[in-house]
């Protein structure tokens, strides 16, 4: 349903936009990290209720679960209230998907290479700094730079998380 309320509210913000644009757009919006992301904010992970094992596991902070349980209120809202509330609420939590489907459309790393190319400098490097936790919960610390000068640091759950989290911190440094 949130795919389908997204490409919606995106094809009728955006009617004259392409549709490769509109369909990475709602990729972005949709994918499992966004939707964890946004259930955190949202501070969805206090009210569910998972088995021992999941807990011990780290499973109230597992992108999938978070994922499925922002998918699972959506689903209530539409079954409590119907669809014009529930694509009330798409559209008030993804409202900033919505504004503008070209905006952003590479992820961080991608846009700091460029950024840096663009400004004549080497490509970046991401060095991996810490690694720990044990393995069903691993947390990972990495640091880009370029030319011997560090950008930014980011920290997640998997290597691609802090890279991406790194550049972002990285572009915002370069920006200001």
């Amino acid at each position: 349903m949130l795919d389908l309320l997204v490409s919606e509210l995106l094809m009728d913000a955006h009617p004259d936009a392409d549709e490769g644009v509109l369909s990475q757009a709602r990729a972005r919006a949709v994918n499992s990290e966004a939707l964890a992301e946004r259930s955190r904010s949202l501070a969805l992970d206090r009210a569910v209720r998972l088995g021992r094992g999941e807990l011990q596991s780290g499973g109230r902070d597992k992108p999938s679960i978070q994922a499925n349980v922002l998918e699972a209120v959506l689903g209530a809202i539409y079954l409590d209230a119907g669809l014009d509330a529930a694509r009330a609420f798409v559209s008030r939590e993804f409202e900033a998907e919505l504004c503008d489907p070209k905006d952003d459309l590479r992820d961080p790393k991608t846009r700091l290479q460029e950024l840096l190319q663009q400004q004549g400098y080497e490509p970046p490097r991401y060095t991996l700094l810490s690694e720990t936790g044990p393995p069903h919960d691993r947390r990972f610390e990495v640091e880009v730079g370029e030319e011997g000068r560090a950008l930014g640091r980011g920290r997640g759950r998997t290597k691609r998380v802090a890279e991406r989290e790194a550049a972002r911190q990285a572009l915002e440094g370069l920006d200001g």
